[in-house]
């Protein structure tokens, strides 16, 4: 029987494919920060300057809520957001050393982001400007002018 973090760990993976997040053999104990940051938050929250002294229990404890329910969600929408992202990948093999050949079988450069949504449209707008599709031939006529 698997140990009860090892279990964690497999929930937690199960969860990054759930939501289409790739995060290439790093730490799923990095989702805890969010959680913290929340716990952080809503602690701090009730005794933040500039509350009105006269502010109920009731009140700052909704206060604390909203702060550990909002900062865990927007801490993480961040992670969420590094899922592929090329900076936190693992470098790829050394480059060819100056002159050197780097052969036919040179490295991948890792996949990353997906392009923006204007890249596959210029490449598109390229493929067009080389094979251009076949038109119907129309006359062409001046507005105005009976046919």
């Amino acid at each position: 029987m698997a140990s009860f973090t090892a279990q964690i760990a497999t929930g937690i993976r199960r969860f990054e494919r759930r939501l289409g997040i790739d995060r290439e053999g790093r730490s799923v104990w990095v989702w805890l920060l969010p959680p913290s940051i929340g716990l952080v938050t809503g602690f701090l929250v009730p005794f933040m300057p500039g509350l009105p002294t006269e502010m109920g229990l009731v009140d700052r404890l909704t206060l604390s809520l909203f702060g550990f329910v909002t900062m865990t969600a927007i801490a993480s929408i961040y992670l969420i957001s590094f899922d592929n992202d090329h900076n936190q990948q693992a470098p790829a093999d050394d480059p060819p050393a100056r002159g050197e050949d780097p052969g036919p079988e040179a490295p991948v450069a890792p996949s990353g982001s997906p392009p923006p949504q204007w890249v596959t449209s210029l490449e598109a707008i390229r493929v067009e400007a080389v094979a251009p599709a076949k038109r119907s031939r129309r006359r062409r006529v001046p507005t105005g002018v009976p046919r």
